[in-house]
């Protein structure tokens, strides 16, 4: 799914826009920023051990200046280490929802409980 990305750290930015960019979800709880769907990943954040935390857009005080069109219900931020944050900019508030929900899901997910190696019949 494309998104707008921009990667922030305490001291200034790392980026200084927005880019779209190509996001995935891997099954292992990985977030992968890639330039576009072909591409390998720029970034990948361990959303279970490299995300303090997931912040709404109303959440975040310093705000960088959206892009034109860009909404702050459209906007969320994953806290990394180290004092760097990820914000992400969805085109509505519904996708923003969705993705953000999926993100916190898969942040939250307790791994106390092994999966199966296979499925057998009883």
């Amino acid at each position: 799914m494309p998104l707008s990305v921009l990667c922030v750290s305490a001291g200034g930015f790392m980026f200084k826009q927005w880019k779209e960019k190509y996001l995935v979800l891997t099954m292992e709880g990985s977030l992968l920023v890639c330039r576009d769907a072909e591409s390998p990943p720029d970034q990948v954040v361990a959303l279970q051990t490299n995300c303090e935390s997931i912040a709404e857009g109303r959440e975040i005080l310093d705000l960088p200046k959206l892009p034109p069109g860009g909404r702050r219900d459209c906007c969320f931020a994953l806290i990394l280490p180290q004092n760097k944050f990820l914000l992400l900019l969805t085109d509505n508030p519904d996708d923003c929802k969705c993705v953000s929900l999926s993100l916190i899901q898969t942040h939250t997910l307790d791994h106390k409980c092994p999966l199966p190696n296979s499925i057998s019949d009883v």
